[in-house]
């Protein structure tokens, strides 16, 4: 689905602050700009493409145009609200840097911006400390008016293209290939995964509401996804079970099924299949 940025139609920064306890159920989407997003209180899942992720605080990424993206909060069952009751709290920020001409771009002086925005095809994550100067500069950049917010914008660009703290999150080969038709198939099924992954999710179920045969929504999904049906499942779960890991009252094999999983063997197998680490590693490794 396609969302127009439209108030970048009289201006070509536009900043959006979410502060919310609820978020609607967001859709598998795409923008008709440039778009940072600096997650400031929240955690869950994000889906950039063909790439699945685990998100907290401070998360901060860089999408291209046309990029397809969702996040899913986690935040059902998150025990502790900020003093004006919100839970999730972030900031978007739009752009087209149609400050910039295309011979501009190709000049050499320009080269790594024009890599950067390259690679923001695939969606950027960016890290250490240039994560931490970016952060201020988007303060700044709320503040500014007019011409002071391209100048600021251009900074953070520049910092990001200057560093070697950002990685691409699709996959090398990505491209968006994606039709409306598949985004609103693909939005379809992401909505019944996320609806329904603690429950047993059948294959069957999952190509019924996509209209295709399992054969065919097999070979779709792994297609547009880099990944199969059933993985993609169990990445969705795992990133869950990250979250109930927190909680010190649940033992690993409660947290096994209320993800959804069905034995514990199959559990713990997956889980260090993920994060590289079985789950009792993993919640040992909070306590430090």
């Amino acid at each position: 689905m396609l969302l127009d940025v439209e108030s970048l139609l009289k201006d070509s920064i536009y900043i959006k602050e979410i502060k919310t306890s609820i978020l609607d159920h967001d859709r598998f989407h795409y923008h008709n700009a440039y778009e940072i997003a600096l997650i400031l209180k929240s955690k869950g899942t994000r889906i950039i493409g063909d790439s699945i992720e685990n998100f907290t605080e401070g998360d901060l990424v860089l999408l291209g145009p046309n990029v397809p993206h969702i996040a899913y909060y986690n935040n059902d069952d998150s025990p502790v609200k900020n003093k004006k009751g919100y839970i999730i709290h972030a900031i978007v920020i739009y752009f087209n840097p149609n400050w910039l001409t295309q011979t501009q771009l190709d000049s050499n002086n320009l080269a790594k911006l024009k890599r950067l925005l390259d690679d923001a095809k695939r969606g950027i994550k960016i890290t250490g400390n240039t994560r931490k100067k970016i952060i201020k500069n988007i303060v700044s950049l709320r503040k500014g008016i007019g011409l002071e917010r391209i100048i600021i914008m251009l900074h953070i660009l520049q910092l990001i293209s200057s560093s070697n703290e950002y990685e691409c999150l699709a996959s090398q080969g990505y491209s968006n290939s994606f039709s409306q038709k598949d985004i609103n198939r693909l939005d379809k099924v992401y909505q019944y995964i996320r609806d329904n992954f603690t429950e047993p999710i059948r294959l069957e179920d999952a190509a019924y509401i996509a209209n295709m045969t399992p054969t065919a929504f097999c070979k779709f999904f792994k297609n547009k996804t880099q990944k199969t049906f059933s993985n993609f499942v169990n990445e969705i779960r795992i990133g869950y079970a990250c979250k109930l890991l927190w909680n010190p009252d649940l033992t690993i094999s409660q947290i096994c099924y209320k993800c959804g999983f069905n034995n514990l063997t199959n559990f713990n197998k997956n889980f260090k299949r993920y994060t590289n680490m079985t789950p009792t590693v993993y919640k040992i490794s909070l306590k430090h």
